[in-house]
């Protein structure tokens, strides 16, 4: 899946329903370039819906630029974490708007040391 750039630079998130990842100890790793397993869930619904433990779960290796998504369940009374915070209006309008910036976002903020832990 690595297209040989440097970094990163100059490639697309690509959404698969097929890409594979291992356990190792008590992690996944991506199975095509061992690279961490990096994930985030979200609420999609307001507090109020009988559908706000229906969840959104994203899963990506950076290494690949490789991700996936699916409905999650998340207990009612579990905390999510709002990686979209601190953004102001506008842009966080734009990253909710599409699937890959949104994990291209995630994957910056999880990668920053100045990034809380993961949920």
């Amino acid at each position: 899946m690595k297209t040989g750039r440097g970094a990163g630079q100059g490639r697309h998130w690509v959404k698969s329903t097929t890409w594979e990842t291992l356990l190792d100890g008590d992690r996944r790793v991506c199975a095509a370039c061992g690279t961490a397993v990096r994930s985030y869930r979200y609420r999609f619904h307001p507090p109020e819906s009988p559908s706000f433990e229906r969840c959104i779960g994203l899963a990506w290796c950076s290494g690949c630029r490789v991700y996936s998504g699916s409905m999650v369940h998340v207990s009612r009374g579990q905390v999510l974490v709002d990686a979209l915070a601190s953004l102001p209006r506008d842009r966080r309008e734009r990253v909710e708007r599409s699937e890959t910036k949104l994990v291209g976002y995630l994957d910056e903020w999880l990668g920053s040391e100045e990034a809380p832990p993961a949920p």
